[in-house]
C-alpha cells in the first residue's frame, strides 16, 4: 500500500519505513481489523475512540486515545472501523476537523467487497465435495438468509435445514445471557425478517426445509440426520451450546461447523458455550478465523456418531 499525503513526519523513526495508520473505532471491528493489517509495511500507531471508558487502555499494546490524539500521531492513513454510514461519516469529519489530510479507508466499503467467512465457506464446500462427504447441510441462526442462499447454491442437490425463530431472540435465551453477563442482547433483536422473505432468496427452494421456532425443540424428529456442513450463527450462549450438542455428534467425519462470534466481544456467550461443551466432552478441533465477527471452524475427524 503506497498512499501519498501531505505529512512529512509520519514515520515511526528513521529506520522504520512503514506507513503509519490509525484505527478509529476501538470496538470489536477495530480489534478484528488489527489482525488483518499487514504490519510488515503498515505501522498501527493508535486507536482513536470517543468512549471515555476505552481511552487510556490498550489493545495488544497499541494505545486507545481520543480521536484528536490519534490524529496527532500523524498517520498516513485512517481506517474508520465502524459500521453504518452516519457513524463513519461523523468520525471522518471529526478527524478532518482535528487536522487530518491523509487518506481514509472505510470498513463499510471493504466489507461490501470482501467477506472472509463466506469465502471460507466456499472453500469448505469445495473440500467436502472433493472428499465426497455425504450428509445434509444446516444453518442455525438464519436471520435474512444471506449465508443460507450461499449454502443452497453451493449444495443444490442436498437438503438444507434452516433453523430460526424468524422473530428475533427468545426471552428464555435472553434470561441466560443476563445471568451469565454474556451480552447486552435484547428480546426480539434481529426480528426484522420472515421465513417467507428468506424462502424467496433461495435459488433451489425445493431442497430447503424450514424449522421455525425455538431450538432445540425444532430439531425433534431429525435425530437420525447426518450433516457435512453446518453454519451455527445463534449469537447467544444457550442456543449456541444446544447447537453444538445437537450437530457435532451428527457430523460425519471430515464435516465442519462454521461457528459465528467465537471471538466476538459483543456476543461472548458463543465462546463460553464452546468451553462448556469441551468441559463436558473433551477438546474440539477448532480453528479460529480472522473475519470481523470472530468466527471459527470446528472439524469432525473421527467416525463415531450417535
Amino acid at each position: 500500500m503506497n498512499i501519498k499525503n501531505n505529512f512529512s513526519d509520519n514515520r515511526i523513526d528513521s529506520a522504520d519505513n512503514r506507513e503509519g495508520l490509525a484505527i478509529l473505532g476501538a470496538g470489536q471491528f477495530g480489534e478484528a481489523c488489527l489482525n488483518l493489517i499487514n504490519q510488515s509495511c503498515t505501522k498501527v500507531l493508535a486507536f482513536g475512540d470517543n468512549s471515555p471508558s476505552l481511552q487510556g487502555t490498550a489493545i495488544r499494546n497499541i494505545p486507545v486515545l481520543s480521536v484528536e490524539q490519534a490524529v496527532a500521531k500523524n498517520p498516513c492513513i485512517i481506517l474508520i472501523a465502524v459500521k453504518g454510514t452516519d457513524r463513519a461519516q461523523s468520525l471522518k469529519k471529526q478527524a478532518a476537523e482535528a487536522g487530518f489530510h491523509g487518506s481514509f479507508l472505510l470498513l463499510d466499503d471493504l466489507m461490501n467487497r470482501f467477506d472472509i467467512r463466506k469465502a471460507s465457506v466456499i472453500r469448505m464446500a469445495e473440500r467436502i465435495k472433493e472428499l465426497d462427504i455425504p450428509g445434509d447441510i444446516a444453518e442455525l441462526g438464519v436471520f435474512r438468509g444471506e449465508l443460507s442462499r450461499e449454502l443452497n447454491a453451493l449444495f443444490p442437490n442436498r437438503t438444507l435445514h434452516l433453523f430460526d425463530t424468524f422473530e428475533g431472540f427468545d426471552s428464555r435465551d435472553i434470561d441466560r445471557e443476563k445471568a451469565g453477563g454474556f451480552s447486552m442482547a435484547r428480546e426480539n433483536d434481529f426480528s426484522d425478517t420472515s421465513m417467507e422473505a428468506v424462502e424467496k432468496r433461495m435459488p433451489f427452494p425445493e431442497t430447503v426445509r424450514f424449522h421455525k421456532g425455538y431450538f432445540p425443540e425444532t430439531a425433534e424428529g431429525l435425530e437420525n440426520c447426518r450433516f457435512s456442513l453446518v453454519s451455527l450463527d445463534a449469537d447467544l450462549y444457550a442456543p449456541t451450546l444446544a447447537g453444538i450438542e445437537f450437530f457435532y455428534p451428527r457430523l460425519l467425519s471430515g464435516g465442519m461447523i462454521v461457528l459465528h462470534d467465537y471471538n466476538s466481544r459483543r456476543f461472548r456467550g458463543a465462546k463460553r458455550a464452546v468451553e462448556a461443551y469441551e468441559a463436558a466432552h473433551g477438546p474440539l478441533l477448532l480453528v479460529p478465523l480472522s473475519d470481523l465477527h470472530g468466527s471459527a471452524v470446528i472439524i469432525r475427524t473421527d467416525s463415531r456418531i450417535l
